[in-house]
């Protein structure tokens, strides 16, 4: 999409933005002691100086550039990191659910992520150490074919007996956090047989719940469409992850090329939120991130609706919006002086020329004096 910038338009602004300087978080997690902490990939930051749109303009809003340390993880608390199984000897009937294997937030590679599975699953604890099944369960990832081969070998007291593991991922309590992408399966509950190995359905993606950043303001409403939704949401733009973690992604200048346009009057707050491909957010450990938004104005007439696509949900975090009570009354105010302009404009419109003094109405012929 392009747009003409006249001379007589209001000027271009860039507004410098890090989330250091935040004035409110807008998000908290939950540490390993049990304190909280505010998480910095979400917060509101209010302007100085407000940008006040003029009457007969549309501001154009983009990303200019941004800086995001890759200091997120692969593995996240509450998003891919528990595991439900349950242990069967199929020779004596004998079944038992052993605690759920929680997988400790990091960045893995295919291999630590199969040395911890293989660990918690080894020392599985017994409900019934009278009915204990022994055995040696292994996982060994091929680079030629990028999956996962799954083995369960009985030994001790279960040898010649037929055992058996279950990865609930489908009926699982915990199923709405299992990292089934991650372990290369669809989503169903997984059969490990002692008798014959169990290969992962799908190529191993240890990147399966981030493959790219997405930076969302309350700025646009309806530039971009997100596909889980079906509908236009507030995406300002999508990084992709071109660096490896521990590194920095960065958006420059030359790569922004969506512009969305917006009914804005006033610009005074910013809400920042990074989030991955399901509108999950970022935690960044720490670390902040700096992005540059750049607002260009046009001539346009406004439309007497304002869009509110601004409900996101984020569940997770019990937040619903980015728009506060006040914020919501202070729209519909503007909408209503929208109306009233438009009202005005459309009156001065109806008024035709003035007829020539002489001349009676709707008249054709010309009155000598």
């Amino acid at each position: 999409m392009s747009y003409t910038l006249s001379s007589g338009n209001m000027a271009s602004k860039i507004l410098y933005i890090n989330s250091e300087d935040a004035s409110q978080y807008l998000a908290t997690k939950l540490n390993s002691d049990g304190t909280t902490s505010p998480l910095n990939c979400y917060f509101n930051y209010t302007l100085k100086e407000s940008i006040e749109v003029p009457a007969n303009q549309r501001a154009i809003i983009s990303l200019n550039s941004a800086t995001i340390p890759y200091s997120f993880y692969n593995v996240r608390l509450d998003v891919n990191d528990t595991i439900d199984v349950r242990i069967t000897n199929v020779s004596t009937g004998f079944t038992y659910t052993p605690t759920p294997i929680i997988i400790t937030s990091g960045n893995y590679d295919v291999y630590s992520l199969a040395e911890f599975i293989k660990e918690k699953l080894n020392n599985a604890p017994y409900q019934d150490t009278g009915n204990q099944i022994d055995y040696t369960f292994a996982m060994d990832f091929s680079t030629d074919t990028q999956k996962y081969t799954y083995t369960i070998t009985p030994k001790g007291t279960s040898v010649g007996d037929t055992l058996k593991i279950e990865i609930l991922f489908n009926t699982g309590i915990n199923a709405f956090k299992k990292p089934f992408i991650e372990l290369g399966f669809r989503v169903r509950d997984v059969e490990i047989l002692s008798t014959t190995p169990t290969i992962s359905d799908n190529v191993v993606d240890m990147n399966g719940s981030v493959h790219g950043v997405y930076i969302r303001t309350n700025l646009v409403s309806n530039g971009t469409l997100d596909s889980q939704n079906g509908v236009f949401s507030n995406i300002l733009s999508r990084l992709p992850i071109n660096v490896n973690a521990g590194g920095i992604i960065f958006a420059t200048p030359n790569q922004a090329s969506h512009k969305s346009i917006v009914d804005l009057r006033s610009i005074s707050q910013l809400t920042i939120r990074l989030t991955d491909d399901r509108n999950r957010l970022l935690d960044l450990n720490g670390l902040h991130f700096q992005i540059a938004i750049e607002i260009n104005f046009i001539y346009a007439m406004r439309p007497s609706v304002l869009p509110d696509g601004r409900n996101i949900d984020d569940s997770f975090y019990s937040v619903k919006s980015d728009m506060t009570p006040q914020q919501r009354i202070l729209n519909a105010q503007r909408q209503q002086e929208l109306i009233e302009e438009q009202e005005k404009q459309s009156n001065r419109r109806r008024v035709g020329r003035p007829r020539r003094v002489g001349r009676p109405k709707g008249s054709t012929t010309k009155i000598d004096n």
